[in-house]
């Protein structure tokens, strides 16, 4: 538990509070007032009233399971949604009751959770952004009483969006490697591997599990079969992407969407996935957590032990069948939990 003891610096100032804005003029007043402050970190502060409460009510339970520095991050513009994610990821854990160690660590990975048997899981966070070299397309504005039209090749929203999501598991995998060999961290290789990502900027209005499923799995998008002899199509089927294509320099490369079948990506355990922000998870009535999907390594050299994540989805790949398992996960000494095959 954090030391109570410690003066805890506000995380939302008092003198920005009292600024509470009415309009969107106050609000622009404000941005330029606080030039150093991200807009999001100054919205949450004057406006968005129900976020604000959440971060003060469980900024003295997180605060030593976050770096030294993490509020003066927090409010930076760049920084802002990473360290949002971080704030998102040490609540849960700790609602759930995981064996969440307080940040002591100089030189190592965001998080680090002990599991009742002992077992290290290292818990790299990150999140997506729509990336400068064939990027995500912006969230589009909705303007009421406007028509909109809708259509064009489904692929080419979801090929920037996977990449997005490939590109943060190699970029944490590689620093989890430059752990394993720096002398100073705690980081050994009989330790677990999850990568948490982030995904909000470029969720949109796309489905949160099947994009995950297709970025680490290569599945494809349902699709209808017509079996010889039977007059109605047949569902439930989908269609293998084994490949995402990536553009550089009018060039094309094929990156393998099966990440988490191959021995190369051994190392990392799971890898878990938000489409969501931290207002929607929180503050929507959904149970906390329910959100979040663990995709588990095919064939990890480390596995994480069974049963020690009991909310959100489990994802897990038969390579020999092909099927994906998507399965509730509770605590297992309670009651079964429900399994959906696709």
């Amino acid at each position: 538990m954090p030391n109570s003891n410690k003066k805890l610096i506000k995380i939302f100032p008092d003198e920005l509070v009292s600024g509470t804005v009415t309009n969107q003029k106050e609000l622009d007043d404000a941005f330029l007032k606080y030039p150093n402050f991200s807009k999001a970190y100054i919205q949450t502060a004057l406006y968005w009233e129900e976020t604000r409460k959440w971060y003060e009510e469980n900024w003295p339970k997180v605060s030593n399971y976050l770096d030294k520095n993490f509020l003066d991050k927090f409010r930076m513009e760049e920084e802002h949604h990473a360290r949002a994610w971080e704030f998102h990821l040490a609540s849960v854990f700790l609602e759930k009751n995981l064996n969440l160690q307080e940040k002591t660590w100089k030189i190592g990975p965001d998080f680090c959770i002990i599991t009742p048997v002992g077992k290290k899981i290292w818990v790299e966070a990150i999140t997506c952004d729509l990336g400068i070299i064939d990027p995500v397309e912006p969230r589009p504005i909705m303007q009421p009483g406007k028509i909109y039209s809708f259509g064009g090749k489904i692929e080419d929203t979801h090929r920037p969006r996977a990449l997005r999501i490939t590109n943060a598991i190699g970029t944490k995998l590689e620093k989890f490697n430059a752990y394993l060999t720096n002398t100073k961290s705690n980081v050994s290789k009989e330790d677990c591997l999850l990568i948490a990502i982030n995904g909000d900027a470029i969720q949109h209005f796309a489905d949160p599990a099947m994009l995950f499923k297709r970025s680490v799995f290569g599945q494809g998008p349902d699709v209808l079969v017509r079996v010889p002899g039977q007059e109605k199509l047949n569902g439930g089927f989908y269609k293998p992407t084994p490949m995402i294509i990536k553009k550089k320099n009018g060039l094309e490369e094929e990156i393998p969407a099966n990440f988490l079948e191959m021995d190369e990506f051994s190392k990392i355990s799971a890898v878990l996935y938000c489409g969501h922000n931290v207002s929607h998870s929180w503050m929507n009535g959904f149970n906390i957590g329910d959100d979040f999907l663990f995709a588990y390594h095919s064939n990890p050299k480390n596995p994480i032990p069974e049963n020690t994540f009991k909310f959100g989805h489990g994802i897990r790949k038969d390579s020999k069948t092909g099927t994906i398992e998507d399965k509730e996960q509770i605590d297992l000494t309670i009651g079964n939990s429900a399994t959906q095959t696709s």
